[in-house]
């Protein structure tokens, strides 16, 4: 550890997963950053000097204590972050927030999970809890493409049929959005239950879906977070602190933000169209 907030977490291992996303695979000594590891909770990583990054761990090891983080390359952290080496050194402080809940398995008849693009990789942790329960999920991921298609295999081997791959121009799988899969998923499935995380957008038209046929969902958003701890207002929507109340919500919580698919704020806490 290298102070009371932050944890050393040596480089294990880097692999490229898709074209522009990447995962690193991080070792600790302390085991308190991995104990509290959830799915949908997240962690800051800090590159001195660089930049310090929200990230929601794609999987963990409580036994080797270690994290392995799924980002797609976007701005000059997560570009840092890419070009790290086996050895290289990344700090840590969390986990923090509220992740998904796992209802009661005899309130749910079918279980559904929705992913877009790089917002499969904080859904594994949660495909691989409710795979090894008597919650077997049923699992959609939407894609630009096939050269970005991410975990298909890890998810082929979780959940094996009961996975639909949809990419926007075709080239893997069916021809379309997540939202679009889904919609013709649920014309001959029935689901009580669904988890989703990916573009805000997405969220918004699955949570109007999931509303009018009556299925309870959570989903985990994403706000621009400096702070983490619920002190610089930075990550509020409509009141909430996604580092505190969220980053995921339940579907309650949704239908009150009046934000949710509309707005957002800036780094410099202006509030702008999510686009």
């Amino acid at each position: 550890m290298v102070n009371r907030y932050y944890f050393e977490g040596l480089l294990n291992e880097k692999r490229a997963e898709a074209e522009g996303l990447f995962s690193v695979t991080l070792r600790f000594k302390d085991r308190k950053v991995v104990r509290g590891a959830r799915p949908g909770r997240f962690v800051m990583a800090w590159l001195p000097g660089v930049d310090e990054l929200p990230l929601s761990p794609s999987g963990y090891d409580y036994e080797c204590l270690a994290l392995r983080l799924t980002f797609k390359v976007r701005g000059e952290g997560t570009r840092a972050l890419a070009s790290l080496s086996p050895g290289d050194r990344v700090f840590i402080r969390g986990p923090y927030g509220k992740g998904f809940t796992i209802p009661q398995a005899d309130s749910v008849r079918g279980a559904l999970v929705v992913g877009g693009g790089v917002g499969i990789a904080p859904l594994l942790p949660l495909i691989e809890a409710l795979a090894s329960s008597s919650l077997r999920p049923y699992v959609v991921c939407g894609f630009r493409s096939a050269s970005e298609a991410l975990f298909v295999n890890e998810l082929s081997k979780l959940v094996g049929d009961d996975l639909v791959i949809a990419t926007d121009d075709g080239s893997l799988g069916l021809k379309g959005t997540a939202v679009d899969a889904t919609r013709k998923l649920l014309e001959h499935k029935t689901f009580s239950y669904a988890f989703a995380c990916g573009p805000e957008e997405m969220l918004y038209a699955l949570h109007k879906m999931f509303l009018s046929k009556g299925i309870r969902h959570q989903m985990l958003l994403e706000r621009y977070v400096k702070c983490a701890i619920g002190v610089c207002g930075s990550c509020i929507i409509d009141g909430l602190r996604l580092c505190k109340e969220g980053p995921v919500f339940d579907d309650v919580t949704l239908s009150r933000l009046k934000e949710f698919g509309r707005l957002r704020r800036s780094p410099s806490g202006a509030r702008e169209p999510v686009t």
